[in-house]
């Protein structure tokens, strides 16, 4: 059985650890790599992340306004899932701001 290695930059970090105490053959290594075979275009452009942790934010304070309107009528547990819904939504905005997701687009190969 041939069993052949696919080279890639994530794998070389996988295999040699914190950049930071890499030497210089490493380094260099690790930049021809890149060279040979880039990594993969991200996911989403962007404006298509921003769009995204729009939407979420936009969530978070429709959650947050219901959670408050639930608690003033004395449902303290759905109001306390709806706030943790929000909370949940203010973090994928944040990622979403910070261009962080591992989801692909239905629009990735889409100009915009």
């Amino acid at each position: 059985m041939t069993r052949t290695l696919t080279l890639t930059t994530g794998a070389f970090r996988d295999r040699h650890g914190d950049p930071a105490t890499w030497s210089a053959a490493a380094l260099d290594s690790y930049q021809v790599i890149g060279d040979i075979a880039p990594p993969p275009p991200l996911p989403f452009t962007h404006r298509e992340m921003q769009a995204e942790a729009d939407a979420w934010q936009a969530s978070a304070a429709g959650q947050q306004r219901l959670a408050e309107e639930l608690a003033t009528e004395g449902h303290t547990i759905a109001a306390g899932i709806h706030r943790r819904g929000a909370q949940d939504a203010r973090q994928h905005a944040q990622a979403g701001s910070a261009g962080r997701t591992t989801k692909r687009s239905s629009t990735a190969g889409d100009p915009v």
